[in-house]
């Protein structure tokens, strides 16, 4: 397995967009966060193959995924969405910074060379709505998405995959909601017969939003869709 500090970009690549201080501890560092904070805010710790969320032990899958398997075939993960990393992602959704965004989709770029997943043959991101596209200014997923994509050395598609209704924002409503929210929301002009696909969002929390956008993917003659996220809600041990 990878050290953390292996997947830790050279600064100089992002000297140019990074003002110089860890957006976590406020020390020197060429890139969004410093070494130690990688290391310690988004280690390099065994998830669950399928959906991300943290396990004992490496190649255990979790309670849910055992009873309930995604749709999709596998996931890989950077880290926990919760404080600090939370703070992250509410910069890149409200504060305007898709250098975040990219910085992530590097950092997943890194990490997924360094396992044993599939390259897949295109890398599509989780589309937003016109009216969120709007209001945000970029599409957080598609900063991902294409960053990731250049580090894998394969095609990314922004378009096929469309937002074709507009909804509550996910965030906004509680887990047994959310399948409904995004129900037909999603659509594909493109046919992807015999293609393997990763699709890229920021946080996956239930899954629903994923699970939507994969089953309009499968629907089109995908073989598999594979997922990639910046982090993942913890499961709640109350449930």
């Amino acid at each position: 397995m990878p050290t953390a500090e292996s997947v830790i970009l050279p600064a100089s690549r992002w000297a140019a967009l990074w003002p110089g201080r860890c957006a976590h501890c406020d020390s020197w560092s060429g890139q969004p966060l410093c070494a130690d904070c990688v290391q310690r805010d988004l280690p390099l710790r065994p998830r669950c193959p399928h959906c991300g969320v943290a396990v004992a032990a490496a190649g255990d899958i979790c309670g849910h995924c055992r009873l309930h398997p995604p749709r999709w075939s596998g996931a890989l993960t950077l880290g926990d969405y919760r404080f600090p990393n939370d703070r992250l992602i509410l910069r890149i959704k409200f504060g305007a910074e898709p250098a975040l965004a990219r910085w992530f989709g590097d950092l997943l770029g890194a990490r997924w060379l360094h396992t044993s997943l599939p390259r897949p043959d295109c890398v599509l991101p989780v589309p937003l709505s016109r009216q969120r596209l709007i209001e945000r200014g970029f599409n957080p997923a598609w900063e991902m998405a294409r960053r990731l994509a250049r580090a894998l050395q394969r095609p990314a598609d922004p378009y096929s995959l469309q937002r074709v209704r507009h909804g509550m924002a996910q965030s906004l409503l509680p887990l047994d909601a959310r399948q409904r929210n995004v129900r037909g929301a999603y659509a594909c002009k493109s046919r992807w017969d015999g293609k393997t696909l990763l699709l890229v969002d920021d946080v996956m929390t239930s899954g629903a939003t994923l699970d939507e956008a994969c089953r309009v993917l499968l629907r089109q003659g995908a073989a598999a869709v594979w997922v990639a996220t910046a982090l993942r809600t913890p499961h709640d041990p109350a449930h």
